[in-house]
């Protein structure tokens, strides 16, 4: 038996993502989305180990990896016009048991 019913107004990355949570715990969802259908938009995303928790507490965790997302050890910050490394953020370093990620927006929607 369902809890009750929701309406959520968006089909990006916070609605999808507000809808599966309200669907799994017994709410009957409509997702209003003014696009005629989900596709491909967007690029690369970099998902933060608390959004990785997030992810795994809904069970999607698994997914994104099959997905191809990749784990995030470092990024690089560039001089743009000398091309020389300002400053080196090691990922790695902390991270606990949830990492860094990197995906393109479609494979997460």
């Amino acid at each position: 038996m369902g809890i009750g019913n929701a309406i959520v107004i968006g089909g990006g990355i916070g609605g999808l993502a507000a809808a599966a949570a309200l669907s799994r715990r017994g709410m009957a969802v409509t997702l209003l989305e003014q696009a005629p259908a989900i596709t491909e938009v967007g690029a690369g995303l970099q998902i933060s180990p608390n959004g990785i928790a997030v992810l795994r507490a809904m069970g999607l965790d698994a997914k994104l990896t099959e997905r191809a997302a990749v784990r995030g050890q470092a990024v690089v910050l560039q001089d743009y016009k000398a091309g020389a490394r300002v400053a080196r953020l090691d990922l790695m370093r902390g991270q606990g048991a949830h990492p860094y990620m990197f995906v393109h927006r479609a494979d997460l929607v």
